[in-house]
């Protein structure tokens, strides 16, 4: 993508923007995970909590090999993948996700982008993860669901062998559960709020 070459200045062979990494994750995907956000975004959602993550910031850039190491050490199996758009990334992304793909069980990604346009753009990358969630959050449809923002989202499953924890997982509702941590000094939310909620976070309420 130009765009993101244009802001970093960096090779997008060798190096993702990263956010932040957390483990463990209990709120996006089935069962205890690792949770990587990387940064830039260049969909833009009106009403997102994670505007912080639109730039696309060369001062956030990690080496590939580096950030490999670090999801493995947690020695989890289970990984989710947010942003950002991880899509805007699809170079180092699609890197990434191979030098990984042995050593996890189960690979989430969220996106922004459907389906369909991943289908006919990125569909080497789709085949190296297990579940996406797709489509832009749009402020206004609200979801009681626990895995997405918006009513219009969808979730895909590739890896049939993980039915049985999906199938449970994608029929939670939110009931507040958000995890709150505390990282580099900033406070965090990891999980999908109710969208009345969220606007709590992004004035600054609480």
């Amino acid at each position: 993508m130009n765009y993101l070459k244009k802001m970093t200045g960096g090779n997008l062979m060798e190096e993702l923007l990263v956010n932040i990494i957390h483990y463990p994750v209990y709120t996006l995907g089935p069962g205890k995970r690792v949770g990587i956000w990387l940064q830039g975004c260049s969909i833009r959602c009106k009403g997102c909590m994670s505007s912080h993550t639109w730039e696309f910031d060369k001062n956030r850039a990690i080496k590939i090999e580096q950030v490999t190491n670090i999801l493995k050490s947690f020695g989890c199996k289970r990984l989710t993948i947010s942003g950002g758009e991880p899509f805007d990334q699809h170079v180092p992304l699609q890197i990434l996700l191979s030098s990984i793909r042995d050593f996890f069980d189960d690979i989430l990604v969220y996106t922004g982008y459907t389906y369909e346009y991943l289908l006919n753009k990125h569909k080497n990358i789709l085949k190296l993860i297990d579940a996406i969630v797709d489509s832009p959050f749009i402020k206004g449809l609200e979801s009681e669901l626990i895995w997405k923002g918006s009513e219009n989202q969808r979730f895909f499953l590739f890896n049939k062998s993980l039915s049985n924890d999906y199938s449970l997982w994608i029929k939670k509702k939110k009931e507040r559960v958000l995890q709150i941590i505390n990282q580099k000094d900033k406070i965090v939310i990891i999980g999908i709020p109710y969208q009345k909620d969220a606007e709590v976070f992004i004035n600054g309420e609480i």
